[in-house]
């Protein structure tokens, strides 16, 4: 089983995915070049953000058609990962199809899975209740717990807390992680994400959405990779 991955951003998803991968999916195995894929492998690459994801993804299409169709190895998967924002998964699938059609191009013998971050990636991460406090002593993340209790609601769902603040949604919940962390003494940024990317973390997230269907487009991903890519060693 292959599997040819394509992120929306440069640094966040570039970084944290591989790091679950190995926890969730051990036996498949990341390598540089689409080319150099064998059995078990998958290539993960960065559709430079918005809009040019989307051009991207018709490249992998065409790509994995003429490989799949040279028959030296079988690329099974096309997963795309892609921050919603303020739109929704409905207006992406949309987007993905017109560019196909645009460019006359079809899905031919392999699967394509699109899998939205409802709002974004940090919406995921806002899922784990081991580091949220309660009472903290910043008094902005006060302010923002006041607005919306990520502890006790679902992070996916939470709106913005002010638009003069921050323009877009996914600027207020990477905001609200970041503060969350701060009041850990952890520093959170997109290019070093740190404690995320562990066991521990991730081991949280899943617990978040098992227990209360929260962050349910995490869950949506997590069960893909459980049933479908992690293969026996």
């Amino acid at each position: 089983m292959n599997a040819y991955i394509i992120v929306e951003g440069a640094c966040t998803e570039y970084i944290v995915y591989p790091r679950w991968l190995d926890i969730l999916a051990p036996g498949l195995v990341r390598v540089d070049n689409v080319c150099d894929m064998q059995d078990n492998n998958y290539y993960l690459f960065s559709g430079g953000g918005i809009p040019s994801i989307y051009s991207h993804i018709a490249n992998a299409v065409e790509d994995i058609n003429n490989i799949n169709a040279a028959g030296d190895v079988r690329i099974d998967w096309l997963l795309v990962c892609i921050d919603t924002e303020e739109e929704s998964r409905e207006y992406i699938l949309d987007r993905i199809n017109d560019t196909l059609v645009q460019r006359k191009i079809s899905v031919e013998s392999f699967g394509l899975e699109v899998f939205e971050q409802k709002v974004s990636m940090e919406s995921w991460f806002l899922g784990n209740r081991r580091i949220f406090k309660s009472n903290p002593e910043d008094a902005e993340l006060r302010r923002y717990i006041s607005h919306y209790n990520v502890r006790e609601n679902d992070p996916e769902l939470m709106e913005n807390i002010n638009v003069e603040e921050f323009s877009t949604r996914a600027r207020f919940h990477h905001s609200y992680l970041k503060r969350i962390f701060r009041e850990q003494h952890i520093i959170y940024s997109k290019a070093r994400p740190g404690d995320v990317c562990e066991k521990h973390y991730l081991d949280r997230i899943i617990q978040r959405w098992h227990d209360t269907g929260h962050i349910a487009s995490f869950g949506r991903w997590y069960m893909f990779v459980k049933d479908k890519l992690a293969v026996s060693e």
